[in-house]
């Protein structure tokens, strides 16, 4: 990828972590705002189920370098994220995602070490993973 992309991908992946943290201040600073928390439940999700289709593609281009058939799971990733928004309003719901936020980030360590995704990439979905999180989690404790 050329540097320039690079550098969008990078701007778009840590601007797609600003709908969770804007809930996440909402929620401490004005919780009256608007519910916050469902929200963030449902764009977690939708989150979820973007980068499970990035898995997706993942073995579609590489199945014979994946570490596992990554059809399956990121379709029971990104099922489980959908079942969060039927569990909401539950602490539950909260924990189902940072699980999946978890899992994904693990998957593209295997697949940084597999030679299929880039360094750059797996430095900037920790990253990101690691604000999404946090956000989650405060989120958590404000509901």
């Amino acid at each position: 990828m050329k540097n320039g992309n690079i550098k969008l991908a990078k701007i778009l992946t840590y601007s797609g972590t600003l709908p969770l943290v804007a809930c996440a201040l909402s929620m401490f600073f004005y919780p009256a705002l608007f519910d916050a928390s469902f929200f963030a439940v449902c764009y977690g999700a939708v989150i979820i189920s973007f980068l499970s289709g990035i898995h997706w593609a993942s073995y579609l281009f590489y199945a014979e370098k994946c570490p596992r058939n990554l059809l399956l799971t990121s379709n029971l990733t990104a099922l489980i994220a959908w079942l969060s928004l039927l569990l909401y309003p539950s602490l539950v719901s909260f924990i189902l995602q940072i699980l999946c936020f978890f899992y994904l980030l693990t998957l593209d360590g295997k697949l940084k070490n597999f030679g299929i995704l880039p360094v750059w990439f797996y430095i900037l979905r920790r990253n990101a993973t690691i604000i999404v999180v946090v956000s989650i989690t405060m989120l958590a404790g404000l509901s």
